[in-house]
């Protein structure tokens, strides 16, 4: 999977920029161009981040089109959740979802997380958190997955003071079938 960092950091960059754009200050926008997120991927695939034990990356592809999403998640929580209470609550995290935004609302999201909860269940995990910014409209996505919001904490992103809104599903069968609703 190495071989599509370019395709990876072109879909982080563009689905950010889709969600964010006029919500946030353009300074926030700018702060990770593609080429910077291309090499982060070329570093995370080379320090072997996703071996499949702490954390698992999961990518939909459409043939010509290459990589059109994927989903980062895995564990552990303690460090990442301000508040002690949720890290033990919700274990696993999903770390990151992006879908290219020509092919939001095709399906792609929901059954990146239904690889992502087939995933956890393999370590006995019921349950799953996901940070998601304020600002972020996407928020409603996981909103009729069945997450429900359990926490917030405040983030900084280039400067600009916001907040990270936790949400947490305490079964995540609910999300094995989520590309069948």
């Amino acid at each position: 999977m190495r071989r599509d960092c370019d395709d990876l950091g072109e879909v982080i960059v563009s689905a950010t920029r889709s969600a964010f754009e006029g919500r946030v200050p353009e300074r926030c926008l700018l702060e990770l161009p593609v080429s910077t997120s291309v090499a982060n991927w070329r570093r995370a695939f080379d320090s072997g981040a996703f071996d499949g034990k702490a954390q698992s990356l999961f990518v939909a592809e459409s043939g010509p089109s290459g990589v059109v999403g994927f989903v980062l998640v895995g564990g552990p929580t303690t460090g990442t959740f301000v508040d002690e209470t949720v890290a033990a609550c919700f274990p696993a995290e999903l770390v990151s979802l992006h879908v290219a935004p020509k092919w939001q609302r095709d399906g792609v999201g929901r059954r990146l997380v239904r690889a992502a909860a087939e995933w956890l269940v393999t370590f006995r995990t019921e349950t799953l958190a996901v940070r998601v910014l304020e600002q972020n409209p996407n928020r409603a996505f996981y909103e009729r997955l069945g997450a429900e919001e359990v926490g917030s904490q405040p983030y900084d992103w280039a400067g600009f003071a916001t907040k990270e809104i936790i949400y947490g599903w305490r079964d995540i069968s609910v999300l094995r079938g989520a590309a069948d609703s």
